[in-house]
């Protein structure tokens, strides 16, 4: 197991800090906190003011962030193994979260649970999981209560389920689920709860063989809802 964390530090009037993570192993914990504005959690190859992106290796293992303030980014370009636990916490406006895991396909990814909680505005948030069904057994949870987000899922996976609550005003959300799948019992699960008004939602769920479900409870208004749900058919659009 090897996990290596650089803390750099600056304290004065608009303070900044920053860790950089390269980590391999299995049966790892990993909790940070981060409290302020303009903190940043990325990879080693950082610099002081020039974030890239974090590498995480490991089978069975745990990551939980508490991002408190605005302005922070957390970025990783991979995150690469089984049984992987996330709990992200963001609270404040304009932060700036990019999570990546196995985008290349040459890695597994399965039975992965995600949970994100973000409280605040004009947050911009864009999950990349997987290529070639590389996540099976995905669990996504994901609670917003802001306004002004700007959120994208990318997902390719067999037997998920995703549960998405937003609750705010003039909010994005763009969800690509695609999959293949050996028959039709491999299926997916997406529930949708939207509260609010001028939000943008489009929906696409893509899966070949597997089976994909959405439901969807609205209190909105003055918001524009596009579903899309393609197995290989006449390509489609709203």
């Amino acid at each position: 197991m090897r996990i290596l964390l650089l803390l750099l530090m600056s304290f004065g009037a608009y303070a900044d800090n920053e860790i950089y993570i390269d980590q391999t192993g299995n049966n790892v914990n990993i909790d940070i906190e981060q409290l302020g504005s303009s903190n940043l959690i990325g990879g080693l190859q950082a610099t002081n003011g020039s974030m890239t992106a974090a590498i995480l290796n490991g089978g069975t293992w745990t990551f939980d962030i508490n991002q408190i303030g605005s302005s922070n980014l957390f970025k990783t370009d991979g995150i690469y193994g089984d049984n992987f636990t996330g709990f992200f916490e963001f609270d404040g406006d304009s932060n700036d979260f990019e999570f990546s895991m196995d985008t290349t396909g040459l890695n597994s990814a399965d039975f992965v649970n995600i949970f994100t909680d973000v409280t605040g505005s004009s947050n911009t948030f864009d999950w990349d999981i997987a290529q070639s069904a590389g996540a099976d057994y995905l669990d996504l949870d994901f609670i917003l209560d802001g306004d002004s987000g700007d959120f994208t899922f990318d997902i390719d996976s067999d037997y998920y389920t995703a549960y998405i609550d937003i609750f705010g005003d003039s909010n994005t959300m763009t969800l690509t689920k695609t999959g293949y799948g050996s028959s039709s019992s491999d299926a997916g699960y997406f529930y949708l709860d939207l509260n609010g008004s001028t939000n943008t939602i489009d929906i696409t769920q893509s899966s070949t063989l597997a089976l994909d479900w959405l439901k969807i409870e609205s209190d909105a208004s003055n918001s524009n809802i596009c579903v899309i749900q393609n197995d290989g058919g006449t390509s489609t659009s709203c």
